[in-house]
């Protein structure tokens, strides 16, 4: 039987009297591709900083490739494998998108030289950004940084990968496009792990999907028969869930689109 990549056991985190996690135990396999949904404030982006090292549980353990990782920072579980994306891009707007990734590879992923130029490079491919390498990236459009948040996660060399709201904000070409661009990362054996509000896109690429509500979960298995659970529907989707949210499909090519793409 294959070990778990990570595993959360019994975590809690509360600010004061508001509960953002509550005994909150799941596990992730290696190469496993799971959703999380959830309404506004249910403590997504939290349960990320709790794995990704931003925030410490009050109570708890955090285990990553069978090493409890629980005290340590970001920076050392980045260098483990644990690479994330934040819901809005910050990058350095001074520096080009291949200097951006260079500081993802050799800060985040603790590469260096050739090693961290490769990382580079194979970030700007997988992303559909090695035609913006030399552009600096205050001069992006959203697309391009959604893809470039992207990329220096994906600089970082993780074998976990935690994606927070990608697709927010793109057209739907846009988020097909990015459906593509994730399948092909966990294609290479990456474990994802996707907060997103774009349900569509999930039930494109995940193979599992939670619902988490007031720092606990209310459902936990296959995409569709999770949004029909009723305890799903009553906080996240409301009393009426349409088939366009896990019906049709999302193609399209993934390449190196401009601007306006």
């Amino acid at each position: 039987m294959t070990s778990p990549l990570l595993e959360l056991d019994n975590v809690t985190k509360r600010f004061g009297r508001v509960v953002i996690a509550e005994d909150l135990s799941f596990a992730v396999g290696p190469g496993e591709v799971v959703g999380i949904v959830g309404p506004n404030g249910a403590g997504k982006t939290s349960l990320f900083g709790l794995i990704s090292g931003d925030l410490a549980p009050g109570a708890g353990e955090v285990r990553f490739a069978g090493r409890t990782v629980t005290k340590l920072d970001a920076a050392a579980r980045c260098r483990l494998g644990i690479g994330r994306t934040y819901q809005v891009p910050r990058p350095f707007g001074d520096m080009t998108v291949f200097e951006n990734l260079l500081v993802a590879a050799q800060q985040g992923g603790g590469l260096r030289r050739r090693a961290s130029y490769a990382a580079a490079v194979g970030a700007l491919e997988r992303t559909g950004m090695s035609g913006h390498a030399n552009v600096p990236a205050e001069r992006l459009g959203l697309l391009q940084r959604k893809r470039l948040e992207l990329a220096r996660a994906v600089a970082s060399r993780p074998r976990l990968l935690l994606l927070d709201e990608v697709a927010g904000g793109l057209t739907d070409p846009e988020v097909a496009q990015l459906v593509e661009i994730v399948r092909g990362i966990n294609a290479e054996g990456i474990a994802v792990i996707w907060i997103e509000h774009v349900v569509r896109a999930l039930t494109a690429a995940v193979s599992r999907l939670i619902c988490l509500a007031g720092g606990q979960f209310v459902g936990d298995g296959e995409p569709t028969a999770v949004l029909a659970n009723p305890a799903v529907r009553e906080v996240f989707l409301g009393s009426e869930v349409t088939a366009s949210l896990s019906g049709g499909t999302l193609t399209a090519e993934v390449g190196d689109p401009g601007e306006g793409a």
